[in-house]
């Protein structure tokens, strides 16, 4: 009967003494688990920033990407063009040789 009692003291003072119910933690080695726990949190929480920043910065990367490659499509359309150009240049060239060796021989 006295084991009951003093249980129920026990819990209790658990439940209502804030200075008892650390001591107790402390005996229990409860407060470094829970300190260990907070400083576990706080790394997660660093973490979880470093992450966020990290997926902003590759999508920056992406879309700088993607504008290097818009720009790169523009250089080769200019490429193509370019090459239109000097394939008419040399058509006239040739069409010019032509005709310089026409009127030699003329």
């Amino acid at each position: 009967m006295r084991s009951v009692k003093l249980k129920e003291e026990f819990l209790k003072l658990l439940e209502t003494d804030r200075k008892f119910r650390y001591i107790i933690m402390s005996h229990l080695g409860l407060t470094e688990l829970i300190e260990g726990h907070k400083k576990i949190f706080e790394e997660l929480k660093l973490l979880h920033e470093g992450q966020e920043k990290l997926w902003e910065n590759a999508n920056k990367l992406w879309k700088e990407v993607k504008s290097l490659r818009e720009g790169q499509e523009k250089l080769w359309e200019e490429v193509r063009s370019l090459r239109e150009g000097q394939n008419k240049l040399w058509a006239a060239h040739n069409k010019l040789w032509k005709e310089v060796k026409h009127l030699r021989e003329g």
